[in-house]
């Protein structure tokens, strides 16, 4: 399906604009949404694509430690250079943990612009 603006994408998650149209996002959004997409998702979740996913729900429930944050931080690293190579340039993931609440900020640049882009995720955390 050709968009009328090829900037634009359908956006994530799916849904219709107010024109009743599917909803469309800029390239670096799609980006972003997809770094979202492989963080959020738990391996096994895809029927066609078993491994993707990072896994942090396991990690959410495992109480909060300097052992837990650097093992989010790797964990969310080695996914987004597993799925997003040909994407992005992982320049920095920063982990922590404020007020019942899991940050995630992520650094990269996007390929082949070489734009620079950082986006921050957040989940609560069982208590």
């Amino acid at each position: 399906m050709a968009y009328p603006d090829s900037t634009h994408r359908p956006d994530f998650p799916y849904h219709i604009d107010t024109q009743g149209r599917t909803a469309t996002t800029t390239h670096l959004d799609v980006i972003r949404d997809r770094i979202e997409q492989v963080l959020f998702t738990e391996p096994g979740e895809r029927v066609m694509m078993p491994t993707f996913g990072c896994g942090l729900g396991r990690l959410l429930f495992a109480g909060i430690s300097d052992a837990v944050v650097e093992n989010t931080r790797s964990l969310v690293a080695t996914s987004l250079q597993t799925w997003m190579q040909d994407d992005i340039e992982l320049t920095e993931v920063d982990v922590r943990f404020e007020n019942g609440a899991l940050y995630i900020d992520v650094s990269y640049v996007v390929l082949p612009s070489g734009e620079t882009q950082q986006a921050i995720f957040e989940r609560e955390v069982a208590t």
